[in-house]
């Protein structure tokens, strides 16, 4: 009988030891959850925190404050043009937005927007499919429109400038 005792307090201990180890693995898994709060909190500081200190030591050096303009963007409509023949596509088709920090230039464009697309399709009615399927060829034409645009308001609008202009669509078929 008396290992019969000794058989039960054995089961006994070994009853009293598996809360310890779940115990055990509640702690490890809080712990786990605070590191990655930590860790979280720490990535969070340091990515919302301020300007970087050479910045603002730069910006301190200048007495001068520049404030920065709020740009102002118009949508030109759909151009279409064709190539010519012998193209391996036969229509480009555009849109176009303009960017200014200047809404009146804006306003200009829009009053003289006949002129403005007369001479953007024209221009683009020229381009060869060699030249504006690269990126390069596409960058030079963004600047050539760029420059077409800022000669009309020059022409009618003295002092209205035009800072970009951006490809929104751009398809050839």
């Amino acid at each position: 009988m008396a290992k019969k005792e000794e058989r039960d307090e054995e089961l006994d201990l070994d009853v009293q030891q598996k809360p310890a180890g779940k115990k055990r693995l509640i702690i490890y898994i809080a712990i786990a959850l605070l590191v990655l709060a930590l860790g979280g909190g720490a990535a969070a500081f340091f990515l919302l925190k301020g300007e970087p200190a050479e910045e603002t030591a730069a910006d301190s050096k200048t007495s001068k404050t520049v404030a920065v303009k709020p740009a102002h963007y118009l949508a030109l409509d759909k151009l279409v043009v064709n190539f010519g023949q012998g193209a391996p596509v036969r229509f480009l088709q555009v849109n176009l937005q303009v960017m200014s920090h200047d809404p009146a230039a804006l306003k200009a464009m829009e009053t003289h927007m006949p002129a403005i697309r007369n001479d953007i399709l024209l221009l683009l009615g020229g381009q060869k499919y060699e030249v504006v399927s690269t990126p390069e060829g596409k960058e030079q034409l963004r600047g050539l429109i760029l420059e077409k645009i800022q000669l009309i308001l020059d022409t009618y609008e003295k002092e209205r400038k035009v800072e970009a202009v951006y490809f929104t669509e751009f398809v050839m078929q």
